[in-house]
C-alpha cells in the first residue's frame, strides 16, 4: 500500500459526470455515500469498536490477558466466528456506488468484494443474536430518554440544561 499510485491516465470503465448526468448521478452516489456511512459509524453503537479495530486484541495481548474473545458469550463468539465485518454490505456500496470507475478501482472493489462474499455465512441464530443485542442498545436508549423526560417533568426545561 506504501508504493500505491492511482492510474491517472488510465481508461475508465464508465464515466457518468457528463451531460445530462453531471448533476444528479454525482448527488445520488454522495446521498448512497453518506447513508452507507451512516450506517457504518451506528454498528459502532451494537459491537465493540475497539474489538472490531484490533486494538482491544492488542491491548489485551500487551497486557498479557489472553484472547478478549474468551469474555464473550458463545453466541458471540459463533456471530464472530461467521462474521468477517458487520456491514459488508455497506462497504460494497461504498466501493460501487461512483460515477467514475477506473482500472484500479475496479481492482479494489473486485477484491473486496470477493473477499467479503467469501467470508459471509450467516444463518438464523446469528440474525437473532444480533437482533437482540439490537433491541438490547435501544432498550438503554429509550431508558435514558425516558429519565432525561422524566427529569423535566419534574423540574421544567431550565433543569436539562444544568445537567
Amino acid at each position: 500500500m506504501r508504493y500505491w499510485q492511482p492510474v491517472r491516465h488510465g481508461p475508465l470503465l464508465w464515466n457518468i459526470c457528463t451531460e445530462p448526468w453531471d448533476t444528479w448521478v454525482p448527488l445520488i452516489c454522495f446521498i448512497l455515500h453518506f447513508i452507507a456511512w451512516l450506517i457504518i459509524f451506528s454498528v459502532i453503537l451494537i459491537f465493540d469498536y475497539a474489538e472490531l479495530m484490533g486494538v482491544k486484541q492488542v491491548y489485551y495481548h500487551c497486557l498479557g490477558m489472553g484472547d478478549p474473545l474468551a469474555l464473550k458469550s458463545v453466541r458471540a463468539v459463533r456471530l464472530y466466528s461467521h462474521l468477517r465485518h458487520p456491514v459488508y454490505l455497506e462497504f460494497l456500496l461504498v466501493l460501487w456506488a461512483v460515477p467514475c470507475l477506473s482500472l484500479d478501482r475496479l481492482l479494489l472493489a473486485g477484491l473486496f468484494t470477493a473477499y467479503l462474499s467469501c467470508g459471509h455465512s450467516l444463518d438464523q441464530q446469528d440474525y437473532l443474536y444480533l437482533r437482540a443485542q439490537l433491541d438490547k442498545k435501544f432498550l438503554v436508549f429509550s431508558r435514558e430518554e425516558a429519565a432525561y423526560g422524566d427529569l423535566l417533568a419534574h423540574n421544567g426545561p431550565a433543569a436539562g440544561k444544568e445537567s
